[in-house]
C-alpha cells in the first residue's frame, strides 16, 4: 500500500452524494483512493484523464462499495522522467455526482546504482591490543608502555630475590635495579 492516498466519501450528505478529502494530490509513486460509503451502498466509476492516463492504471475502473465500508483502489504509475498532469475521475450515481482530484506525478530520487562490491563484507577493523588502548588512554607511545612494564617486572624480581636470598648483596642488588630505572626514565623524558 502506498503513503499517499485520498479517501473519497459515497453518499456522506444523501444518495448519489460524492465529496474527496483533497482536490489535489501530488506524488512520485503508486497511490491509491480510498472509497468510503456512508449508509447506502454504491456504485462507484473511476476514470484517470489527461496524460495520467498514459502514465498511470486502474485495476478496475468500476467499484460496488458496501455501506459503512471502505474500498481501496489502488492506482499503478510508471516512472516518469518530467511532471506528469491530469486528473482521476471519480463519480457515483451513473454520473450523476462526481468529483476530479488533480494529479501530478513527479520523477521519483534517482535509483541506486548496486554492484557485485555490495555483497562483499568489508574487512572488520582488528580489536587494538591491551597495549595500543594503554598507550591511546595515556598519552604515552607503547614503547615507553612497554619499558615501564619492563622496569616493573625487573624490580619485582630484584625484589623478591632479595627477600629469598637476603643479605647486603641483595640489597646492593636491588639498589642497582632502582637506579637503571631511575636513569631510564631520565632518558625517556628528555
Amino acid at each position: 500500500m502506498s503513503r499517499d492516498e485520498v479517501t473519497v466519501h459515497v453518499g456522506r450528505n444523501g444518495t448519489d452524494t460524492i465529496a474527496a478529502d483533497t482536490r489535489t494530490l501530488e506524488t512520485t509513486e503508486s497511490f491509491g483512493i480510498v472509497l468510503e460509503s456512508h449508509d447506502t451502498p454504491a456504485h462507484v466509476h473511476c476514470r484517470l484523464g489527461g496524460d495520467l492516463a498514459h502514465v498511470a492504471t486502474l485495476e478496475q475502473s468500476h467499484y460496488y462499495v458496501e455501506p459503512d465500508e471502505g474500498t481501496y483502489v489502488p492506482i499503478l504509475v510508471d516512472d516518469v522522467d518530467a511532471d506528469v498532469a491530469g486528473t482521476l475521475e471519480v463519480s457515483t450515481g451513473y454520473g450523476a455526482a462526481s468529483v476530479s482530484i488533480d494529479v501530478t506525478v513527479t520523477p521519483g530520487p534517482p535509483p541506486v546504482e548496486v554492484d557485485e562490491t555490495l555483497a562483499q563484507p568489508r574487512p572488520s577493523e582488528p580489536e587494538p591490543t591491551v597495549l595500543e588502548r594503554l598507550s591511546t588512554a595515556s598519552g604515552l607511545d607503547a614503547g615507553t608502555i612497554g619499558l615501564v612494564v619492563l622496569g616493573l617486572v625487573a624490580l619485582g624480581v630484584a625484589t623478591a630475590t632479595a627477600a629469598v636470598v637476603g643479605g647486603p648483596v641483595a640489597l646492593v642488588g636491588v639498589l642497582v635495579v632502582v637506579v637503571g630505572i631511575g636513569v631510564a626514565t631520565l632518558l625517556l623524558l628528555r
